[in-house]
């Protein structure tokens, strides 16, 4: 069966010499983990597609009795040049990418999440990183997995608590910076992922 699908790569990791498991995003079909061959060959064609921050349309095969896909072709609609040419901005896109993976089931469909992931990696792309940003698009995310933190009594003010979860991210950015409000949701953050679901962020250690 060949299927086509807009998606965005969360991770990759070497599989055997010199293909890929890819983790996309996809935007019917939810979360999939997806084999590409060859693409480690300086002469992969699809290296680009499998490249981790991607945006692309993709072109899958599934053998009849497997679940495991195989890219076979597509083309790249971003990858987000912006967020590349500046390492901590990367290191952000890398964080949400994380965020989503970590949150989000295996083909289990969330349009509302891809384009919560989209909409922040194209907005990271063309403005640069701000203060609040990070923190913005977990609690959205945590608010999508069903793990919100929306009706917290203590901590941030309420309108600056809603601008957080719910303004855009103009708005977010125009949030002034306030560490103590910003421990607060490290401290929330901290114990859910780490106390309650005992999961590590690889890459929270290198983002604000």
């Amino acid at each position: 069966m060949v299927f086509c699908d807009y998606g965005i790569v969360l991770n990759r990791r070497p599989l055997r010499e010199n293909d890929r498991i890819v983790t996309v995003f996809t935007l019917g079909r939810g979360k999939l983990e997806i084999n590409f061959k060859s693409v480690r060959l300086a002469r992969g064609k699809l290296r680009a597609l499998s490249e981790a921050v991607t945006w692309g349309d993709y072109r899958f095969y599934l053998k009849k009795g497997s679940n495991f896909p195989v890219c076979t072709g597509g083309r790249t609609l971003s990858a987000f040049g912006g967020i590349r040419r500046d390492l901590e901005s990367l290191y952000l896109a890398m964080h949400y990418c994380e965020v989503v993976n970590r949150l989000t089931a295996a083909a289990d469909p969330s349009p509302e999440k891809y384009a919560l992931l989209l909409g922040a990696l194209h907005d990271l792309d063309s403005r640069g990183r701000a203060f609040w940003l990070r923190r913005a698009f977990t609690l959205r995310a945590l608010d999508l997995a069903g793990f919100g933190f929306r009706e917290t009594a203590a901590g941030p003010g309420a309108s600056f608590w809603e601008t957080l979860h719910a303004g855009s991210w103009d708005a977010v950015r125009a949030l002034p910076g306030d560490p103590s409000s910003a421990k607060f949701v490290d401290g929330l953050f901290s114990r859910f992922f780490g106390g309650q679901l005992g999961i590590e962020l690889r890459t929270l250690p290198f983002v604000e």
